[in-house]
């Protein structure tokens, strides 16, 4: 088993993160490698993703279900990711909190893996989430950021 802990800040209200981290869009952008993700029913994802990782690279299907939660505050989701060589079940949740204006997403997962994916190591497996998660926050922040630039530019214009 793996589990992965981290945190970052993000330069938005809670209230402007809050729907980004649900639709379809913004996260195909927030999840590296991910091909295609779509909305199947209320709180469920299908997907696929493209791991390129020596001896396990490929394309796998993915699914996720948000099992709980309390807007703008609390999220926790379940998924697989399933491929030839593998598959990964797991759980997260992650909590929004208000820092000066920001949010703050703090995050938990852990997660069972099996087959030729299982024989990875497990710290390389934890450090290349951890950096996939920042590299896919940095996006959202990004986007965040550009999103803030409209509105002030569409508020200015009015």
């Amino acid at each position: 088993m793996i589990k992965i802990t981290g945190s970052y800040e993000l330069e938005a209200a809670r209230e402007i993160v809050w729907p980004r981290i649900y639709d379809p869009v913004s996260l195909m952008e927030l999840i590296p490698g991910c091909q295609r993700l779509e909305k199947i029913g209320v709180d469920e994802y299908s997907g696929q993703i493209q791991i390129g990782v020596a001896g396990v690279s490929g394309l796998y299907d993915m699914s996720v279900r948000v099992v709980d939660q309390a807007p703008p505050a609390y999220c926790r989701f379940e998924g697989e990711v399933s491929g030839a060589t593998g598959r990964i079940n797991g759980q997260a949740l992650f909590q929004l909190k208000e820092v000066k204006g920001n949010s703050q997403i703090t995050y938990e997962a852990q997660a069972i893996i099996t087959g030729a994916l299982a024989k990875l190591s497990p710290r390389f497996i934890e450090g290349t989430v951890q950096a996939l998660i920042k590299l896919g926050m940095a996006r959202l922040n990004r986007q965040l950021r550009a999103q803030l630039v409209d509105n002030a530019n569409e508020q200015s214009k009015a």
